[in-house]
């Protein structure tokens, strides 16, 4: 309670995020473990998915639908929550928010041969991943990728972080640069990973409010491990052998993207949601 009634924009207080849950996830064998704070809404919005302790990723009911571009990603989503932060207490309401969601994405336009369990192909899938968030979705704002990228070996698995923002809009009253998207993400076999994702709805001024999104974004992701199952373990194993050399980037600057002429598709049709009809920055392609 005291921290409630000290909390400055400088310094804010999130409820519950030191008092976080432990939470283990079943995926079919690989277990994932992290410490999250508990779902907290001052409206009393309850969370949009509790974890789901077990769950067969093989199974293609839950999956998503992918409405957009030509490479096709499917996800299941198994945690949902999010958080309120506050700050002086003249303003009761609370001035920003950092939504958390958990998901199993299934990559169903990899070329046969190819593995998320090779680095390099990881990382096309990611790039791949990026681009259809971007310039492939041109109906949201703009956006800079990727951000911030950096891998990093936990427990024997390949984990690779990166950030989404929104492009500057040359407002300066814009709320823009407190408001972006972070990702942890790391493979479950050949064609499914996972992919961990912050949503952050910010404040101003941004350094701050930034600096406290980032500090309990990575509080939650030192507390992530994953143990990969046996059928995963060796699966890597095979393509370990085969790929020995694979590398992945270690660091990466934000695309120079042109956004593309788009219309909006007649589904009834049979179209996309989105139909691009001339690319500027034309769509990755898969290398094996």
């Amino acid at each position: 309670m005291l921290k409630r009634l000290f909390a400055t924009r400088k310094h804010p207080y999130m409820p519950g995020l030191n008092t976080p849950e432990q939470i283990n996830i079943d995926l079919s064998g690989s277990v994932l473990s992290l410490k999250l704070p508990p779902h907290y809404s001052s409206d009393g919005f309850e969370a949009h998915c509790d974890p789901i302790e077990t769950m067969n990723i093989y199974d293609p009911a839950g999956y998503d639908g992918d409405p957009l571009g030509t490479a096709v990603f499917s996800n299941k989503c198994y945690i949902s929550r999010a958080w309120e932060v506050f700050g002086p207490l003249t303003r009761l309401r609370y001035i920003g928010s950092i939504s958390f969601v958990a998901v199993v994405e299934r990559i169903d336009s990899l070329p046969k041969g190819m593995s998320c369990f090779n680095p390099n192909h990881f990382e096309q899938v990611i790039n791949r991943l990026i681009f259809k968030m971007g310039p492939e979705n041109p109906t949201s704002a703009k956006r800079v990728a990727p951000v911030n990228w950096r891998t990093e070996e936990k427990n024997g698995c390949l984990w690779l972080y990166y950030e989404i923002h929104k492009a500057e809009d040359g407002d300066p009253e814009s709320f823009a640069p407190s408001q972006f998207s972070s990702y942890a993400v790391t493979p479950l076999d050949d064609h499914h990973y996972i992919r961990l994702m912050f949503h952050n709805l910010g404040y101003k001024p941004a350094k701050y409010s930034n600096r406290f999104a980032n500090s309990v974004r990575d509080k939650v992701l030192n507390s992530v491990n994953l143990t990969l199952s046996e059928y995963a373990q060796q699966c890597k194993t095979e393509v370990q052998s085969q790929w020995p050399d694979a590398t992945i980037s270690q660091q990466r600057q934000p695309y120079n993207w042109i956004y593309p002429e788009w219309r909006y598709g007649d589904t009834s049709k049979g179209e996309r949601d989105v139909v691009i009809t001339e690319y500027s920055t034309t769509p990755p392609e898969f290398h094996l």
